[in-house]
């Protein structure tokens, strides 16, 4: 279909490969193309589908609104997108906003749902003008209408608008309308209206009316209505609780008239006040000075005089904060005088803030005797005020406070200070001395918060002295202050400093170090270490340049060294910083037999694994190689739960033994259970095994909530199946040794094919053996196979290179070589690129996205997935390599072969593997012709197991279940051609369409251009799915594109294949859909006097060409696809 599809198609399209968009459309493939893509993905997209939808202009808008559904049908949401959409887009645009305003204010006359129709009063309010105040002022008379007609009305704003709402508010009788008028009113502010206001307000009207005239009277009023407002204050004892109700009214009016009537205002705001006080109301009395402080001609330092009598915090402080008193000069020395230690502490507290907030002059010193206050609430005024005021004063003042010998008073001190903005050091430094240990303690951790560089010798000197509590503190602060010009001092101080501060004092060494490079790290430390007896109290500093080479030295320092040199080594690597200090602990746990130190590695490796970014699988791994080494069930148990965490089939069937121990067996349940019900995809028979099992082990208290769940799980998920294990961990059983490739095989007679094998059976035994439950290969022999042979799968395995000469693996899939296994330091071979690639590929990609490998030596996992002859490899939770077709290596010019063994590659150096499973993927037979078919001389052209007979986009036309799906999400569609030329021919194939889905199928095109013009298209297309109801007859499926209609009528529904057959003779196209003839014409005379579309089609009469699946950015399958030539 050319004109229905995504517009943003051929700006984003990837790859070379171009969709079909013909310059000219109607206006009903815009919208059905709009529609498709909104809501769009990106403001490029939107902003190109809107200017195409917008082109369609009042009667593309028009038919918009009225496809769209009351809203108990179908939904609206694109037709919601597109609508409002163009609103938005056209409201800056004078003459484009005409046209849709225009469009609406049509729409409206139409018959339409309410909520359709107010859908379209709303976005006529955003864009609307006096030129549809008529249509939207006729729509207030109806209920379930006048709330958006108003309100677009007080949109448009202007006052034909706000008249148009008052005369329909004088007509109404009916109090929901009235209501939506009065909000509407006061929402405008139309004053106009006061008069018609205040009479509903004089006819005892219902609560709900009376507060909605209230509102509006007090957004739009004017000195008319400051008595009834007041009136009806009076009624409620002038009850204030904020913006609603009669009070918040009345106050919203005074403060609006201010201007206009501050005589009147100040008058009504004094008895407010007078009222408010001697009622002790301190909200009302705060509104009330509020709106006094707003009048010019009121005395505001009569108000402050009252707010200061009378006392109440609250108030005096609000009233404080709404008027600018610290720019009058008597006010601010009144306030001054006010702050007396004989006031009460409220008072004193909410003086002392404001002259902190405003900075007064001389604020420190009229502070300074309030910051030791006996009462905590005035202190803690003072100190907070003094660091704001923040000037010297205030700062010698806070400083003065740290020798304080209550901790709370220096606590707030210090607080106070870490909020000062300038330099503080030299201040500190002089008052340090005279300061208690609380004080001292708190200038040392001001010193390390602020980084002063500048007091390293205060801070030195400290751990120099007898006070064991400062000397700590000062340990802790030399890191934050120290430079590498000190190394030299710190090397000395951890030569002779007492055991309990060589932590911290490590720590300063490294942050000296950490402004030098790496490179220089080292050789300062290893130079300091080559002159020391020392060397444990320096491998923190080795480990601190993070190096390899350090890494190596530590190792071998673990390795040569005994007492506190050892153990030092160790924990240097136990705090390594970054995960790859996991390899050094696990050498060292696999040769040690100290349970105390395996106990601390544990822990260790435990700790490394959680904290880092591996992928879950990586996690998996580690943890697995772990739980050998755990000393204590707390550690396996830790084990267990972090296991449950990493999502893997392996680690699922790992943890499922240690069901049966008592002390580890709810983690181990709780873990299993986790990983089965967060990963459908691994349901099957081993699964519910291992779910039953973890059923009748949990003993916690939800464990009534989660046997629940697993039934869920077991009631909605397969119980037979899954993956199954092709090693049993015991012997060979299922395994066999290789004899030649496939197709040497396959010329061998059932004698002489088992006459090898059994030869290479007994080679095989020699060369891989099993050993603790893992399949070895030592080094010498041929490949080991799988006794059964395997089409589509899933493969999951574990696998480990040992360290030697040349390590090099691999696994063959269906026979052939191979996805690549190899030590990644072999750079001369390439092999930095990673495991996991298709290594013997030529035409398609053969190297890994990603290096992805653990160090040599270690675990790694694959999942490997075949479907047809595409592979996809996760290497340790990795994508590296990506729907791949993986090439026949033993014949080229062959596809891979559909079923065949797998193969563990013996390359002649010691490989591992274990846990390996199979999950079989259920795929029909290839497709074969009827005895019929073959007689009649057809040929296959796709028989479900590979694209070799096609060219172009074989990206997003992929082979899966034995048909050719289009994914279009990944390049927005393409074509995919037949590799041969066809002129005449009977085409056969079948098709299943998505929800709007829509495809072509291009005949005698060229490979470059339009199919529909430069050759021909049949349309492929969803023809009953709404957005397409409005297409041309030429554009429906079946049609020769622009030239000839098709009868519609005969497609079976989407999810359901269809039959279709295309016979291309000459000039006649006929086209045989479910057995039903729906086009049967001749294209030559169907375009003597131009095509139905108007449009040129060059490529129409092609002797000879391509046939070709035209994307369109939908999912489309096909199968069973087989041709006839003619002659």
């Amino acid at each position: 279909m050319k004109a229905i599809r995504l517009i943003i198609i051929c700006l984003l399209i990837a790859g070379g490969l171009q969709a079909q968009l013909p310059q000219g459309r109607t206006k009903a493939t815009i919208i059905a193309d709009a529609l498709a893509q909104l809501p769009a993905d990106n403001q490029t997209q939107y902003s190109q589908t809107m200017t195409d939808l917008v082109s369609t202009g009042e009667e593309g808008l028009l038919e918009l609104i009225g496809r769209m559904n009351p809203p108990s049908n179908q939904s609206n949401e694109r037709l919601d997108y597109a609508i409002s959409g163009w609103t938005n887009f056209v409201a800056n645009d004078e003459a484009r906003r005409a046209v849709a305003a225009d469009a609406f204010g049509k729409a409206l006359g139409q018959s339409l749902d309410n909520e359709v129709k107010a859908f379209v009063i709303r976005q006529l309010g955003q864009i609307g003008t006096d030129q549809h105040v008529e249509s939207l002022a006729a729509l207030l008379k109806e209920e379930q209408l006048s709330a958006p007609a108003a309100q677009a009305l007080v949109s448009i704003g202007s006052e034909k608008a706000k008249e148009a709402i008052a005369a329909e508010l004088s007509a109404s009788r009916s109090e929901k309308l009235k209501i939506n008028l009065i909000n509407a009113l006061g929402q405008a502010r139309y004053s106009p209206a006061e008069q018609i206001l205040l009479s509903e307000l004089g006819e005892n009207p219902s609560e709900e009316i009376a507060n909605s005239v209230l509102a509006a009277l007090g957004s739009m009023g004017t000195r008319n209505a400051i008595v009834p407002l007041k009136n009806a204050a009076k009624k409620v004892n002038y009850s204030y609780q904020g913006a609603n109700g009669a009070t918040a009214a009345y106050i919203s009016l005074l403060k609006r008239l201010v201007k206009s009537d501050p005589k009147e205002v100040a008058k009504e705001g004094e008895q407010l006040l007078a009222f408010a006080v001697k009622q002790n109301r301190p909200d009302l009395k705060v509104a009330a000075s509020q709106l006094l402080l707003e009048v010019p001609s009121v005395n505001k330092g009569k108000l402050l005089n009252s707010a200061l009598k009378d006392g109440d915090i609250k108030y005096l402080t609000r009233l404080l904060e709404a008027y600018p008193f610290h720019n009058d000069r008597k006010a601010t020395e009144k306030i001054v005088k006010e702050l007396t230690p004989k006031a009460s502490a409220g008072k004193q507290a909410a003086l002392i803030y404001w002259i902190g907030n405003h900075k007064i002059a001389n604020g420190a010193t009229l502070l300074s005797g309030y910051a030791t206050s006996g009462n905590r609430m005035v202190q803690k005024a003072a100190i907070s005020s003094l660091a704001k005021i923040g000037n010297e004063q205030a700062m010698l003042v806070l400083a003065g406070l740290l020798k304080n010998r209550d901790d709370e008073t220096v606590s707030l001190a210090k607080d106070a200070l870490s909020t000062y903005k300038g330099d503080i050091s030299y201040t500190l430094a002089s008052v340090f001395n005279e300061c208690g240990d609380a004080g001292k303690k708190a200038i040392l951790q001001l010193i390390a918060n602020r980084k002063m560089e500048s007091q390293y010798n205060l801070v030195y000197n400290q751990l120099f002295t007898d006070n064991s509590v400062i000397k700590a503190e000062a340990a802790n602060t030399l890191q934050h202050v120290v430079t590498d010009k000190q190394l030299d001092d710190l090397f000395n101080l951890l030569e002779q400093s007492d055991a309990a501060y060589l932590p911290a004092l490590q720590q300063a060494v490294n942050a000296a170090l950490s402004a030098l490079p790496a490179g220089e790290q080292m050789k300062l430390v290893s130079d300091r270490m080559g002159r020391s007896a020392n060397k444990h109290l320096y491998y923190t500093a080795l480990a601190n340049s993070g190096t390899p080479e350090a890494m190596a030295m530590i190792t071998k320092a673990y390795g040569s060294e005994s007492g506190k040199n050892k153990s030092a080594a160790l924990d240097a690597l136990i705090n390594w910083k970054s995960f790859s200090a996991i390899y050094p602990m696990l050498d060292i746990a696999r040769s040690s037999n100290d349970k105390g130190e395996l106990g601390k590695l544990t822990d260790a490796i435990v700790a490394t694994i959680a904290k880092s970014d591996q992928t879950d699988a990586v996690k998996y791994l580690y943890l697995r190689e772990a739980m050998q080494f755990a000393q204590t069930d707390k550690q396996k148990n830790e084990i267990l739960r972090q296991l449950g965490n990493t999502g893997q089939y392996q680690a699922m069937l790992f943890v499922a033994p240690f069901m049966d121990n008592a002390a580890l067996s709810e983690n181990a349940a709780l873990a299993a259970m986790n990983i089965a019900l967060n990963n459908p995809s691994f349901a099957g028979a081993e699964t519910t095994r291992i779910l039953e099992k973890v059923s009748k082990t949990l003993k916690n208290p939800d464990a009534g909530y989660q046997r629940e769940s697993i039934k869920k799980f077991l009631n909605e998920n397969p119980q037979t199946g899954g993956y199954l294990s092709i090693f049993n961990g015991k012997n060979l059983d299922g395994w066999k040794g290789l004899v030649e490739n496939p197709i040497k095989r396959a010329k061998m007679s059932a004698k002489e094919l088992a006459a090898a094998q059994k030869k290479a059976d007994a080679v095989a035994k020699t060369g891989w053996i099993v050993e603790d439950g893992i399949l070895l290969f030592t080094g010498k022999g041929d490949n080991l196979c799988t006794e059964k042979q395997y089409g589509d799968f899933e493969m999951l395995v574990d696998w480990k290179l040992y360290p030697g000469p040349e390590p090099d693996a691999g696994i063959y899939l269906r026979g052939t070589p191979q996805v690549q296994i190899w030590d990644t330091a072999r750079v001369n071979v390439g092999a930095q690129v990673g495991s996991g690639g298709l290594y013997n590929n030529q035409k398609n990609p053969s190297k890994p996205l990603k290096v992805a490998d653990q160090k040599v030596g270690e675990w790694n996992t694959f999942r490997i997935r075949m479907v047809g002859e595409r592979v996809s490899v996760w290497l340790n939770g990795e994508l590296v390599t990506d729907n791949v077709i993986l090439e026949n290596y033993w014949d080229r010019s062959q596809p891979i072969f559909p079923i065949e063994q797998i193969e563990l590659q013996a390359h002649g150096s010691k490989v591992a593997y274990r846990d390996i499973f199979i999950k079989e993927i259920e795929r029909p037979e290839p497709f074969q012709l009827s005895d019929e078919e073959k007689k009649e001389g057809f040929r296959i052209l796709f028989d479900g197991t590979n694209l070799d007979q096609w060219i172009g986009n074989k990206r997003d036309y992929v082979v899966e279940s034995g048909n050719i799906v289009l994914y279009p999400s990944q390049n927005f569609g393409g074509n995919l051609y037949t590799k041969e030329q066809f002129d005449n021919f009977v085409f056969r194939f079948e098709f299943m369409l998505t929800p709007g889905a829509n495809n072509g199928l291009g005949i005698r095109t060229p490979l470059e251009g339009d199919a529909a013009y430069v050759g021909m298209e049949l349309q492929i297309l969803d023809n009953d799915a709404p957005i397409y109801k409005d297409l041309q007859a030429y554009q429906y499926h079946g049609s020769v594109y622009g030239v000839i209609p098709a009868k519609r009528g005969y497609l079976k529904p989407t999810g359901e294949w269809n039959y279709q057959e295309v016979i291309a003779d000459g000039d006649n196209i006929k086209v045989i859909l479910n057995g039903t003839t729906i086009l049967d014409g001749n294209i030559r005379e169907a375009s003597k006097n131009g095509t139905m579309d108007k449009r040129e089609h060059p490529g129409l009469l092609n002797k000879t060409g391509h046939i070709g699946f035209l994307g369109h950015g939908s999912e489309v399958k096909f199968r069973n696809i087989r041709i006839k030539e003619l002659k």
